[in-house]
């Protein structure tokens, strides 16, 4: 059964009858406060062995077979309150929970609860389905269908610690070496305080958030920038000046804290006008006068802490991301984060769909603490690998990878899946790195991400204990990628079919192999032993012609738009929008008969071409350089 969280940093994954999902330890949160980041505090966590929850949609698959229909029940009617659907598996018994507290029924006024029950074998097929519900693609709110976006966040790098130089100097690096990322995003830390947005830090950005957008748009980037417009600070002038727009807490008639980001932080009541006109005047002059054009919206979950107006807190919610849609009114690109996913399924452009990364594994303390929503690498990828479908309802975002050396507890392995992982499921996929301290190796890796991979994936499915295998095809080729995210070597075997494969071409990670060890061949019929060691990922290519491999993608053959053959030449086109630095650093394989070395032209320019001795998988290839 698939536990999906309540929000978009909450752990999420099948489950099976041995499952269990206990509440966040007490002592935890009433010392850090992250409590309020979940729904610890309104839905009863059992803690039972096989009493498994899941908000708003889940499933329920045969793990023996993958063949089997997959049954699917999603709810249709987010807008009045958040669902959820339970399961006591041991026992056999399905049941469902609406949360609304608060929620008032005027006389003869009825509350409609409606799903969507549907079974296939395809859960992107299923997906497609729930999506139209939510209006998807038609809906999206800038007017503008999402599409795949590469970029750099300032965030994972700088923080709250950001500056201008840091913002400028990183500018300068991509231009530099002419990355073809799409997305420039300065995220928290540019303002005096939070819910202050337009009080910029003029000690760490003299020269104003406009003249940053302007550089970022003159460098043929799109500008993006961070703001919770529902989060108001401790300190802020908003708490001095307007403490009627803060929500108030129905227990102590206080301020309402919501979170505990920033050393703590109050809510912005939705409904209040004036609160409304401030974040109106935000908006315009953000979009207007500065120029972004895309907005990162963080910590939406605030503004629904509490039932409040006869309304549920899923109602609020609801009504918080149709506010944000009309503050934006299609003027630029949106992003969710910090916020309850089926609110915002057809509405926004993008939407986070993990916890936070981090350049390091895991928490091992928020972990057994059951914070569902910790900030860790791990807990993103598993929700990441999971939660794929939902580019049917938006543009996925499954935050950052690391491939930097500096400030990284990432091993070589988990930094290699963490972006592979992003950029097979992501659409929106950025990275906050000081490229100017990249090795080479590292430069050559990020630039084998270029142009982004945009696969149709097929299936996302548990091979073992934390260890999973996504299939999926890329311009017409066939793929699979093994992902191990347990802390054990995990031994498996690639399919045997023959008659769907000649071979699997492998190229293995740059940063822990060398060229001439990275790249492998497997006969499917020898039965050769695939081992991934604890946190590694390996992806195999499908080999059904003459076109055998390839290192200029971390997607061998993404980098080929066109393939001819005719006779013994072969004619190739490669694909626009590769990184400038990748270009004749890179090789292309072609699969011989006998010691007949073939003709190539690349590009229309004839290729040098190197005939190889038989490999031991009894592949023969010529290799020629692009």
């Amino acid at each position: 059964m698939m536990a999906d969280g309540w929000q978009c940093w909450t752990h999420s994954r099948e489950m099976d009858e041995n499952g269990r999902m206990p509440s966040i330890s007490r002592t935890v949160a009433w010392w850090t406060k992250f409590d309020l980041q979940g729904d610890y505090n309104f839905f009863d966590y059992s803690g039972r062995v096989g009493s498994i929850h899941s908000n708003a949609y889940t499933y329920f698959r045969n793990p023996v077979s993958t063949t089997a229909p997959i049954i699917f029940v999603g709810s249709l009617s987010e807008a009045s309150g958040y669902t959820y659907l339970k399961a006591n598996l041991p026992g056999g018994q399905f049941s469902l929970y609406k949360d609304i507290q608060g929620k008032v029924l005027a006389p003869k006024e009825t509350l409609d609860l409606r799903f969507l029950v549907t079974r296939h074998a395809s859960m992107s097929v299923m997906w497609e389905r729930y999506g139209s519900y939510y209006g998807y693609p038609k809906a999206a709110m800038s007017d503008r269908p999402p599409r795949h976006l590469t970029g750099w966040s300032s965030w994972y790098n700088y923080y709250e610690r950001v500056t201008e130089d840091d913002v400028r100097r990183c500018l300068a690096a991509f231009k530099e070496h002419k990355y073809p990322i799409d997305v420039f995003q300065i995220d928290d830390g540019y303002q005096t305080a939070v819910g202050d947005w337009l009080s910029v830090d003029v000690e760490k950005f003299p020269s104003g958030m406009h003249h940053l957008a302007k550089e970022i748009s003159a460098g043929g980037y799109i500008p993006g920038v961070w703001l919770a417009p529902y989060a108001v600070g401790f300190k802020s002038q908003i708490v001095a000046e307007h403490p009627d727009w803060l929500l108030k807490d129905p227990n102590t008639g206080g301020f309402l804290v919501a979170g505990p980001n920033w050393g703590g932080f109050y809510a912005l009541d939705i409904y209040h006008p004036e609160a409304r006109a401030y974040l109106r005047a935000v908006f315009d002059e953000i979009l207007d006068d500065w120029g972004y054009r895309l907005l990162k919206l963080d910590f939406i979950f605030a503004a629904a802490m509490v039932p409040r107006q006869g309304k549920s807190r899923g109602e609020i919610l609801w009504d918080a991301v149709t506010f944000l849609g009309e503050l934006n009114n299609g003027r630029a690109m949106l992003l969710g984060s910090g916020v309850p996913l089926p609110a915002t399924y057809g509405r926004l452009d993008y939407s986070r769909v993990s916890s936070d990364a981090a350049p390091f594994w895991d928490h091992a303390l928020l972990k057994l603490s059951n914070v569902r929503e910790r900030v860790a690498t791990q807990n993103a990828l598993t929700s990441t690998l999971h939660r794929w479908p939902m580019k049917h309802v938006f543009g996925v975002d499954p935050d950052v990878f690391f491939l930097r050396s500096n400030d990284n507890k990432l091993t070589l392995h988990e930094r290699f899946t963490t972006m592979t992982v992003n950029m097979l499921l992501g659409q929106l996929t950025l990275m906050s790195d000081d490229i100017n301290l990249y090795s080479q190796e590292e430069h050559h890796l990020y630039a084998s991400t270029f142009p982004k991979v945009q696969p149709v994936v097929e299936n996302m499915r548990p091979v073992g204990p934390n260890v999973f295998q996504i299939d999926y095809t890329a311009h017409g080729r066939r793929y699979l990628t093994i992902v191990n995210l347990s802390p054990v070597l995990f031994k498996t075997t690639l399919p045997q079919n023959e008659a769907i494969a000649f071979y699997f071409f492998e190229h293995r990670n740059p940063l822990v192999s060398k060229e001439s060890a990275s790249v492998l061949w497997f006969k499917p019929e020898q039965q050769d032993p695939i081992a991934l060691n604890p946190h590694e990922s390996r992806t195999f290519l499908y080999v059904t012609d003459r076109f055998a491999g390839s290192t200029g993608h971390i997607i061998p053959g993404w980098d080929v738009f066109a393939w001819k053959e005719e006779n013994e030449v072969v004619r190739v086109s490669l694909r626009e929008g590769r990184a400038p630095s990748a270009v004749g650093k890179a090789n292309l394989w072609v699969m011989v008969e006998e010691e007949m070395s073939p003709t190539v032209y690349i590009d229309g320019v004839q290729a040098t071409v190197d005939l190889l001795p038989q490999d031991k998988s009894g592949i023969r290839v010529a290799r020629c350089s692009i």
